[in-house]
């Protein structure tokens, strides 16, 4: 029996699993992102080696394969291959940006998008089967449209603004301070001490205020589709007829109508379509197929049943440095 590692990391958490050749999960932990835009490159190297040594100390038998989809890396240059071969026996191994992750989990090895929106966002695009171009994604401090940063981000200058008398009434004044326990003046310290990923967790206050008919907050949504539609808009150069876009992410998987307006004001060449499978999935269709072994139906239906069961509470506790794991769950 030969085994296979795939990690997903953004800028939030990394999912990484260790599977068998028949798709059962033997090992699933969730820890903190590993984004080098976020974290740097060293601590990038350290936190996936780290990762990788605990699967593998409970792998019952030889590494086939592993892959690992890190947000990121087509931005920062990190040869977690290199680091990986040198610090690992493993058998074949390959580190390329989260998103192409996402087309595999939904398509398998073949050509289209793969659309990320969570706390950040971008688009990837793959053609004849190699990663071809990336469109936005290039950091918080630069371009992150529609993502949960921006919009947590906006949200709160829209409050802010109005508190001051600068700008028009939201909602956004009422509902921040409540998500946050204070007002917002008493919490502009814990923002800024928080960080991208804390501002990131508080875009359901937006969704929740257009829910209300908030003026200010149904405009940052509208502005943050359009911003991911861009994304398609711009892919359409590199397609000569229609292509698929595959969508995941938990902003996307947790607000529909938000992914209904991004479609509506999509590419007309672009089939956007939301990923059923968790990127980690699609990490586990490219350790198999650089292994020469294409996933099969069964295979996806045995990952998925046991990862509805272990990304789930149970076997799930917190660690002191404010991570989380499963280990130990063995099938």
């Amino acid at each position: 029996m030969k085994y296979y590692i795939a990690i997903d990391g953004g800028g939030t958490k990394t999912e990484s699993v260790l599977i068998d050749e028949n798709g059962h999960i033997l090992q699933y932990t969730v820890r903190r992102g590993c984004n080098p835009m976020d974290y740097g490159t060293e601590d990038t190297y350290s936190h996936v080696c780290a990762v990788v040594e605990e699967l593998i100390e409970k792998t019952p038998g030889p590494v086939a394969g592993l892959y690992a989809g890190i947000a990121g890396l087509n931005r920062i240059q990190v040869d977690l291959k290199t680091c990986l071969s040198k610090r690992f026996s493993l058998g074949k191994i390959r580190a390329e940006a989260d998103g192409f992750s996402m087309i595999s989990g939904a398509l398998g090895h073949v050509d289209g998008c793969g659309m990320v929106c969570g706390t950040g966002s971008s688009l990837f695009i793959r053609r004849e089967g190699k990663p071809h171009r990336d469109v936005g994604g290039l950091g918080y401090l630069i371009d992150t449209g529609g993502s949960g940063f921006e919009l947590a981000r906006d949200g709160l200058k829209a409050a802010y603004r109005y508190l001051d008398g600068r700008g028009a009434y939201t909602v956004l004044a009422d509902s921040m301070a409540e998500a946050l326990g204070k007002d917002l003046y008493s919490a502009f310290q814990d923002i800024y001490r928080g960080g991208r990923s804390f501002i990131a967790s508080l875009a359901h206050v937006v969704f929740e205020g257009a829910s209300t008919g908030d003026e200010i907050c149904m405009e940052l949504l509208d502005k943050g589709a359009q911003s991911l539609a861009d994304l398609t808009i711009a892919a359409a150069r590199y397609f000569e007829s229609d292509f698929t876009v595959v969508m995941n992410g938990g902003i996307l998987k947790a607000y529909p109508n938000y992914v209904e307006a991004i479609q509506r004001k999509a590419s007309p060449q672009a089939h956007m379509i939301y990923g059923d499978t968790p990127p980690v999935y699609g990490g586990c269709v490219e350790a198999l197929w650089d292994c020469g072994i294409l996933a099969s139906d069964k295979l996806r239906g045995c990952f998925m049943e046991d990862y509805a069961r272990l990304a789930k509470v149970p076997c799930l506790h917190r660690k002191t440095e404010g991570e989380t794991e499963v280990s130990k769950c063995k099938n």
